[in-house]
Protein backbone atom coordinates (compact mmCIF):
# COMPACT_ATOMS: atom_id res chain seq x y z
CA UNK A 1 0.00 0.00 0.00
CA UNK A 2 2.87 1.87 0.99
CA UNK A 3 4.27 1.73 -2.38
CA UNK A 4 1.12 2.47 -4.49
CA UNK A 5 1.00 5.71 -2.55
CA UNK A 6 4.13 6.77 -3.47
CA UNK A 7 3.53 6.19 -7.12
CA UNK A 8 0.65 8.43 -7.10
CA UNK A 9 2.30 10.93 -4.86
CA UNK A 10 5.16 11.12 -7.40
CA UNK A 11 2.45 11.43 -9.92
CA UNK A 12 1.09 14.40 -8.35
CA UNK A 13 1.70 17.63 -10.56
CA UNK A 14 4.10 19.87 -8.12
CA UNK A 15 3.42 23.12 -6.83
CA UNK A 16 5.05 25.33 -9.76
CA UNK A 17 3.65 23.36 -12.45
CA UNK A 18 -0.03 24.14 -10.55
CA UNK A 19 0.45 27.85 -10.23
CA UNK A 20 1.58 28.07 -13.76
CA UNK A 21 -1.33 26.08 -15.39
CA UNK A 22 -4.17 28.21 -13.12
CA UNK A 23 -1.77 31.03 -14.38
CA UNK A 24 -1.97 29.86 -18.28
CA UNK A 25 -5.87 29.48 -18.13
CA UNK A 26 -6.51 32.80 -17.28
CA UNK A 27 -4.35 34.50 -19.35
CA UNK A 28 -5.37 32.12 -22.42
CA UNK A 29 -8.67 33.17 -21.70
CA UNK A 30 -7.84 36.68 -21.60
CA UNK A 31 -5.66 36.61 -25.08
CA UNK A 32 -8.45 34.42 -26.48
CA UNK A 33 -11.18 37.37 -26.06
CA UNK A 34 -8.62 39.78 -27.00
CA UNK A 35 -7.30 38.49 -30.33
CA UNK A 36 -10.62 38.59 -32.60
CA UNK A 37 -10.89 42.51 -31.44
CA UNK A 38 -7.57 43.35 -32.18
CA UNK A 39 -7.63 41.67 -36.01
CA UNK A 40 -10.82 43.90 -36.68
CA UNK A 41 -8.91 46.78 -35.39
CA UNK A 42 -6.08 46.39 -37.60
CA UNK A 43 -8.41 45.38 -40.20
CA UNK A 44 -10.41 48.69 -39.98
CA UNK A 45 -7.20 50.62 -40.45
CA UNK A 46 -6.26 49.66 -43.90
CA UNK A 47 -7.53 46.59 -44.44
CA UNK A 48 -5.54 43.74 -45.33
CA UNK A 49 -2.66 45.72 -45.51
CA UNK A 50 -2.08 46.84 -42.06
CA UNK A 51 -3.39 43.62 -40.48
CA UNK A 52 -0.79 41.10 -42.39
CA UNK A 53 2.02 43.76 -41.56
CA UNK A 54 0.95 44.20 -37.56
CA UNK A 55 0.62 40.57 -37.42
CA UNK A 56 3.98 40.16 -38.88
CA UNK A 57 5.19 42.70 -36.66
CA UNK A 58 3.98 40.48 -34.05
CA UNK A 59 5.62 37.40 -35.37
CA UNK A 60 9.11 38.43 -35.72
CA UNK A 61 9.32 40.41 -32.33
CA UNK A 62 8.14 36.98 -31.04
CA UNK A 63 10.67 35.18 -32.67
CA UNK A 64 13.33 37.58 -31.45
CA UNK A 65 12.02 38.02 -28.35
CA UNK A 66 12.61 34.25 -27.71
CA UNK A 67 15.76 34.48 -29.21
CA UNK A 68 17.29 36.80 -26.77
CA UNK A 69 15.53 35.92 -23.60
CA UNK A 70 16.38 32.00 -23.86
CA UNK A 71 20.17 33.22 -22.91
CA UNK A 72 18.58 35.66 -19.63
CA UNK A 73 16.66 33.28 -17.86
CA UNK A 74 19.39 30.87 -16.98
CA UNK A 75 21.07 33.39 -15.67
CA UNK A 76 18.54 35.56 -13.81
CA UNK A 77 15.71 32.77 -13.17
CA UNK A 78 12.16 32.29 -14.90
CA UNK A 79 9.91 34.04 -12.48
CA UNK A 80 10.83 37.64 -12.76
CA UNK A 81 10.77 37.55 -16.53
CA UNK A 82 7.23 35.47 -16.73
CA UNK A 83 5.86 38.40 -14.21
CA UNK A 84 7.39 41.05 -16.59
CA UNK A 85 5.50 39.75 -20.34
CA UNK A 86 2.36 39.62 -18.30
CA UNK A 87 2.92 43.27 -17.32
CA UNK A 88 3.90 44.15 -20.49
CA UNK A 89 1.10 42.47 -22.46
CA UNK A 90 -1.49 44.09 -20.14
CA UNK A 91 -0.12 47.62 -21.06
CA UNK A 92 0.10 46.67 -24.68
CA UNK A 93 -3.78 45.94 -24.62
CA UNK A 94 -4.75 48.69 -22.75
CA UNK A 95 -2.63 50.80 -25.49
CA UNK A 96 -4.20 49.52 -28.70
CA UNK A 97 -7.93 51.00 -27.95
CA UNK A 98 -5.79 54.71 -27.00
CA UNK A 99 -4.55 54.19 -31.39
CA UNK A 100 -8.31 54.67 -32.09
CA UNK A 101 -8.61 58.71 -31.27
CA UNK A 102 -5.12 59.24 -33.30
CA UNK A 103 -4.84 60.54 -37.03
CA UNK A 104 -1.72 60.90 -39.46
CA UNK A 105 2.06 59.75 -39.06
CA UNK A 106 2.23 59.54 -35.78
CA UNK A 107 -0.56 56.84 -35.36
CA UNK A 108 1.45 54.32 -37.51
CA UNK A 109 5.07 55.36 -35.38
CA UNK A 110 2.80 54.26 -32.20
CA UNK A 111 1.53 51.27 -33.58
CA UNK A 112 4.61 49.62 -34.79
CA UNK A 113 5.81 50.72 -31.43
CA UNK A 114 3.24 48.89 -29.43
CA UNK A 115 2.99 45.89 -32.09
CA UNK A 116 6.68 45.67 -31.47
CA UNK A 117 5.81 45.46 -27.60
CA UNK A 118 3.04 42.51 -28.57
CA UNK A 119 5.37 40.60 -30.44
CA UNK A 120 8.09 41.03 -27.53
CA UNK A 121 6.16 40.05 -24.56
CA UNK A 122 5.26 37.08 -26.45
CA UNK A 123 7.90 35.59 -26.78
CA UNK A 124 9.11 36.33 -23.59
CA UNK A 125 5.92 34.33 -22.28
CA UNK A 126 6.57 31.38 -24.63
CA UNK A 127 10.24 30.50 -24.33
CA UNK A 128 10.20 30.62 -20.44
CA UNK A 129 6.51 28.95 -19.68
CA UNK A 130 8.54 26.40 -21.60
CA UNK A 131 11.42 26.47 -19.94
CA UNK A 132 9.91 26.63 -16.64
CA UNK A 133 7.49 23.38 -17.46
CA UNK A 134 10.89 21.64 -18.27
CA UNK A 135 12.15 22.49 -14.61
CA UNK A 136 8.62 21.93 -12.59
CA UNK A 137 7.77 18.64 -14.44
CA UNK A 138 8.87 15.24 -13.84
CA UNK A 139 10.44 13.34 -16.75
CA UNK A 140 8.26 9.95 -16.50
CA UNK A 141 5.54 12.18 -16.41
CA UNK A 142 6.73 15.54 -18.38
CA UNK A 143 4.58 14.40 -21.92
CA UNK A 144 1.46 13.97 -19.68
CA UNK A 145 1.50 17.14 -18.08
CA UNK A 146 2.73 19.48 -20.82
CA UNK A 147 0.27 17.91 -23.04
CA UNK A 148 -2.90 18.97 -20.34
CA UNK A 149 -1.21 22.40 -19.78
CA UNK A 150 -1.30 23.16 -23.84
CA UNK A 151 -4.40 21.18 -24.87
CA UNK A 152 -5.88 23.01 -21.47
CA UNK A 153 -4.87 26.16 -22.67
CA UNK A 154 -5.42 25.88 -26.14
CA UNK A 155 -9.07 24.81 -25.91
CA UNK A 156 -10.16 28.16 -23.19
CA UNK A 157 -8.09 30.16 -25.98
CA UNK A 158 -10.24 28.83 -28.49
CA UNK A 159 -13.24 29.10 -26.39
CA UNK A 160 -13.31 32.48 -25.65
CA UNK A 161 -12.45 33.33 -29.15
CA UNK A 162 -15.47 32.15 -30.17
CA UNK A 163 -17.37 34.32 -27.24
CA UNK A 164 -15.48 36.90 -28.23
CA UNK A 165 -16.76 36.35 -32.35
CA UNK A 166 -20.13 35.81 -30.68
CA UNK A 167 -20.77 39.04 -28.54
CA UNK A 168 -17.91 41.33 -31.26
CA UNK A 169 -21.21 43.33 -32.24
CA UNK A 170 -22.31 44.39 -29.07
CA UNK A 171 -18.60 45.33 -27.18
CA UNK A 172 -16.47 48.13 -27.91
CA UNK A 173 -12.94 47.90 -27.98
CA UNK A 174 -12.29 49.79 -24.86
CA UNK A 175 -14.82 47.43 -23.12
CA UNK A 176 -13.05 44.16 -24.12
CA UNK A 177 -9.25 45.84 -23.16
CA UNK A 178 -10.90 46.94 -19.77
CA UNK A 179 -12.04 43.29 -18.79
CA UNK A 180 -8.77 41.68 -20.59
CA UNK A 181 -6.37 43.47 -18.04
CA UNK A 182 -8.79 43.14 -15.10
CA UNK A 183 -8.51 39.14 -15.82
CA UNK A 184 -5.13 39.57 -16.51
CA UNK A 185 -4.17 41.31 -13.00
CA UNK A 186 -5.59 38.01 -12.00
CA UNK A 187 -3.27 36.22 -13.32
CA UNK A 188 -0.09 38.41 -12.21
CA UNK A 189 -1.38 38.22 -8.79
CA UNK A 190 -1.25 33.98 -9.67
CA UNK A 191 2.22 34.50 -11.11
CA UNK A 192 3.35 36.31 -8.14
CA UNK A 193 3.19 33.62 -6.12
CA UNK A 194 5.27 31.08 -8.37
CA UNK A 195 7.92 29.51 -7.19
CA UNK A 196 11.53 29.99 -9.10
CA UNK A 197 12.35 27.04 -10.62
CA UNK A 198 16.14 28.40 -10.94
CA UNK A 199 18.67 26.09 -8.73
Amino acid sequence: MKEISAMKANEMPSRGFRTIYLANALLSSADGLYYPFLIAFLYQMDGIVTAGVGLGVITAMDSLGSYFVGRLVDRYGRKPFLVVSAVLSAGVYLAYPLLQGLSGPWLYVLLLLVLMLDGLSDGLWDTIEAVYLGDVTRRAFRGRSMGSYWGVGGVIFGVAMIAAGLTGTQLSFWAVAVVVVAVYLLGILVLLKLEESLR
